[in-house]
């Protein structure tokens, strides 16, 4: 999907938003939301603020640091894939149609 300038600025902007914490609104969440479903790129700009929303800036030395800034599940023990209780298929069902079609 191919973006302009203005529309990546807009995304950007509500992206920081977001990982501030500060006031975005829902307009605006589904606006990047739309966007992130079909771009991977602003998908990973999406779990990124989000993962800075919730759990601060983690250290870049450690574990947490790299997950976070990869842009993935696992700082919360509840998003751990265990092998002997979850279906790998059913583990990413909740993932953007990119993803699901890799």
């Amino acid at each position: 999907m191919f973006l302009t300038n203005k529309t990546r600025l807009k995304i950007k902007d509500i992206v920081k938003r977001i990982s501030l914490d500060e006031h975005v609104a829902l307009e605006e969440r589904i606006y990047v939301e739309k966007f992130a479903k079909h771009n991977s790129t602003i998908w990973t700009w999406l779990k990124k603020a989000n993962s800075l929303r919730r759990y601060g800036k983690q250290k870049s030395d450690g574990v947490n640091g790299l997950i976070q800034n990869l842009g993935l599940d696992g700082l919360e023990t509840e998003n751990h894939f265990d092998p002997k209780n979850d279906d790998l298929a059913d583990w990413f069902s909740g993932s953007p149609d990119w993803v699901r079609r890799s």
